[in-house]
């Protein structure tokens, strides 16, 4: 087997093992995606932002875990995902629930049967896609009706082809012929270049834009100020889980040129990280209990990768050479080859 080849079965497996390990729990129900339809945990999440919960054992659940759950007396199909503020334990546990949005808790305790899942993961602004397509008909027709009926033709002009065989072997002859003088080569000083222009950009954006990061130690009354020209996002953290729900708010979005006032029991040592808000403000959260400075880092990653991703014909070229000048490449590297370990 070729080296191309065992490549691209290894890249194959990959893609089949994560899209196993992702799609099984959508099929066996322990995750679920839900569209949301309200404002009670904004900023967490928005309107027509896609939640996924995972379903745990409601003995699990502890306070300051986002769960969702069916409100009791309501209809069938209807949920709510609000925060865990308070837990009554018993034969069947209550959850006091609020929506981080809400001035005041939700007038009911959920009981544990209730409960279906707790939140993992936000995808913004995935549940607008529906309705969008459906009002934008050309959209729809471009992106699904479109690429079904090219693949349909292609099927079909496949078959009016194959239908020969003559005709399907000098075809495949030709194919073959293309495929090894077919070349992909990477730019690699382009594409370092790309990479550190991009990531300087980026860099001094999120710089620029964000706050105090890594440990404080709060006070009674504290203030957190927007210094840049992007709305940012705040997430305290505390070692302490006990007294990480004490902070009031303890996270949130402040917008230009703004501060946010918050409360905290007095000397409480804690971790902050603020940055700019160009991420969700879920991944921000995750990955700010992880380390402070990791959304920082995180935001630099994740936008120089999508633009160099973008401008990817910058870096990555197709070419197709005769056999002729393979063969004297190939020679020319031999020699060089020769010359270097001294083999004559």
């Amino acid at each position: 087997m070729k080296e191309k080849e065992i490549l691209q079965t290894a890249i194959i497996l990959i893609i089949a093992v994560f899209l196993i390990n992702t799609l099984i729990p959508f099929v066996t129900g322990s995750e679920k995606p839900m569209i949301v339809l309200s404002g009670s945990m904004v900023p967490l999440f928005l309107p027509g932002d896609v939640v996924i919960t995972k379903t745990i054992d409601p003995n699990e659940f502890k306070v300051g875990d986002v769960m969702t759950f069916q409100p009791p007396k309501s209809k069938n199909g209807t949920f709510v995902t609000h925060r865990i503020i308070s837990i009554e334990e018993g034969e069947d546990s209550l959850f006091q629930t609020k929506g981080d949005a809400n001035n005041a808790q939700d007038d009911f305790q959920v009981p544990a049967s209730n409960a279906i899942g707790k939140l993992i993961f936000v995808i913004p602004f995935l549940g607008y896609l529906p309705d969008y397509l459906k009002e934008h008909k050309s959209l729809f027709f471009l992106f699904i009706l479109l690429p079904a009926f090219l693949l349909i033709l292609d099927e079909i002009r496949n078959l009016i082809l194959y239908n020969n065989p003559t005709r399907a072997r000098k075809v495949e002859r030709e194919q073959k012929k293309v495929a090894r003088r077919t070349f992909y080569n990477i730019k690699g000083k382009k594409l370092v270049a790309l990479i550190l222009i991009s990531g300087l950009v980026f860099a001094g954006i999120v710089m620029y834009n964000q706050g105090k990061n890594g440990s404080v130690v709060l006070e009674k009354e504290n203030a957190v100020a927007n210094p840049g020209f992007l709305s940012m996002v705040y997430v305290l953290t505390s070692d302490n889980s006990e007294q990480q729900f004490d902070i009031h708010p303890w996270y949130g979005v402040v917008s230009l040129g703004n501060k946010t006032q918050f409360n905290a029991p007095e000397n409480i040592p804690a971790h902050i990280s603020s940055v700019p808000y160009i991420l969700p403000v879920f991944w921000i959260i995750s990955l700010a209990n992880i380390n402070s400075y990791l959304p920082a880092a995180a935001e630099v990653v994740i936008y120089t990768s999508f633009v160099t991703l973008l401008l990817f014909p910058i870096w990555y070229r197709k070419s197709i050479i005769g056999r002729h000048k393979k063969r004297i490449s190939f020679k020319r590297r031999l020699a060089q080859w020769k010359r270097t370990f001294h083999l004559g």
